[in-house]
């Protein structure tokens, strides 16, 4: 016997509620909206129809994978950044409100009028540097990473973006095949910054399911700031500017870092809890 709307929701409302998963009713919906593809206030004006039973089946399996804390976002391979629509799944880090900071800035900065050549370095889905791309439209971007999986991943969000014209997609372990030198205006990563002790303390969804390469910054989380920073000046144009995103804590020893290699106009900004988000100076 087939099941309605409102009969299955419950159910998954219940497995999500009784596996401690904080957004448990908000996850449920989700979920449901993705298999049947309506939207949240559907789910209700539709509430008494019935659910085909291979639908049942695989919201089902989606709620079990959720109440494993799987990443809601892995389950239906989508998260919005920016206003825009990104494909995510476990090659890359789920992109996080946090890091619309760091693009925010940058527009704040640069003349959308005027053209520059910029390089989103570790780039995961390519969130930043699309988003650049995408509000930017006379600029030419550059998005490297290590990973060819991710890069897939990247090269897909540039096309449903409408932005795959204007990018350049490089596989490459930081400064290692990036060949333009001197010629870049502005550099931006959000780099792996989790100290390598501080992966174990993490939240479920994140250690068991994210990609550890893209988190772990080694000892003391700053591995990357240093090696970015020192070979960024070849590549950067005379008063080229440097951007990072950094963990909250972590503000004064990235700035000092970026000092210690000539950078001026060294800067710290906050995101909206008050903690410290961005780093960012001028090539001296």
């Amino acid at each position: 016997m087939k099941k309605t709307i409102k009969e299955i929701l419950t159910q998954g409302k219940g497995i999500l509620r009784d596996s401690k998963i904080e957004t448990w009713a908000l996850d449920s919906e989700i979920l449901l909206c993705h298999v049947l593809n309506l939207s949240r206030v559907q789910l209700f004006t539709h509430s008494e129809d019935e659910v085909l039973k291979e639908d049942e089946i695989k919201y089902k399996e989606l709620i079990c994978k959720r109440a494993k804390r799987v990443p809601i976002q892995y389950l239906i391979n989508k998260q919005e950044f920016m206003s825009l629509p990104f494909y995510v799944n476990k090659n890359v880090l789920i992109p996080r409100r946090d890091t619309e900071n760091l693009v925010e800035l940058v527009l704040e900065i640069l003349d959308k009028e005027k053209k520059y050549d910029i390089l989103d370095m570790c780039t995961g889905s390519g969130c930043i540097g699309i988003s650049i791309a995408y509000f930017l439209p006379k600029s030419r971007v550059i998005a490297s990473d290590i990973s060819k999986d991710s890069l897939k991943v990247a090269k897909y969000n540039a096309k449903i973006n409408g932005v795959d014209d204007r990018i350049e997609f490089v596989n490459s372990d930081l400064f290692k095949n990036i060949s333009i030198k001197d010629k870049l205006d502005m550099i931006i990563s959000n780099p792996p910054y989790i100290p390598t002790k501080d992966i174990d303390n993490l939240m479920e969804e994140v250690k068991k399911y994210e990609p550890i390469k893209a988190l772990d910054g080694g000892e003391d989380g700053l591995d990357f700031y240093r090696i970015i920073t020192r070979e960024s000046i070849e590549y950067l144009k005379p008063k080229g500017i440097l951007m990072f995103e950094i963990g909250y804590n972590q503000g004064k020893m990235v700035s000092n870092i970026l000092k210690s290699h000539g950078f001026i106009n060294v800067n710290i900004k906050k995101d909206l809890a008050g903690f410290d988000r961005i780093v960012f100076g001028i090539k001296g």
